[in-house]
């Protein structure tokens, strides 16, 4: 019987686990992932940049096509989530601050009627608010969703420091066993 409770119990949280596991998007096959943790933006770039997934690194998402900000508006439910994208540094002058597109404009926007407007300091692009659809708004910075997109490989410094040490070794031994037959 305590198996039976183990082996469901395990089953139910792999499924668990499969429900909330980022999605690929096979056009770029990066990763994205809703977090719904209300955070402000800059403790989401902050938290975003901490996440991992299959051996990536993750950053707020930075939406580059009509065809990946579909995508993602599938993921959202239609939610407001944080993107990468600011203009706090220089009004107007909208760059993307995570990711591999980190202080590059943006070359693809997809804002609403009117947007973005800076009313009340907004300096912080948000995704589907408040019309939905996909569209972007400047907000200011409070808490709320974010996305985070996993697409750079994370470096592994104990890997690398293990390999040198193993080549270290390798050239040590045959060094010594060199030194041996003379």
């Amino acid at each position: 019987m305590k198996l039976k409770t183990t082996l469901i119990a395990l089953g139910l949280l792999s499924s668990t686990t499969v429900l909330a596991a980022p999605t690929q998007w096979a056009d770029n096959g990066h990763w994205y992932e809703l977090v719904s943790t209300p955070l402000s933006f800059g403790d989401a770039v902050t938290e975003a940049s901490t996440r991992t997934h299959l051996g990536l690194g993750g950053h707020l998402v930075t939406l580059t096509s009509a065809d990946e900000n579909a995508f993602v508006h599938g993921l959202t439910g239609g939610g407001a989530a944080w993107l990468g994208a600011s203009d706090a540094v220089v009004e107007g002058e909208w760059r993307w601050m995570s990711g591999p597109e980190a202080g590059q404009l943006l070359t693809y926007t997809n804002w609403g009627p009117g947007e973005p407007n800076d009313v009340g300091n907004e300096d912080f692009a948000v995704y589907n608010n408040p019309w939905g659809g996909g569209l972007w708004n400047d907000r200011p910075d409070a808490g709320i969703a974010y996305i985070v997109e996993y697409s750079a490989p994370v470096p592994e410094p104990e890997t690398y420091a293990m390999l040198l040490a193993g080549l270290g070794l390798l050239g040590f031994m045959a060094r010594r066993r060199k030194e041996s037959a003379v």
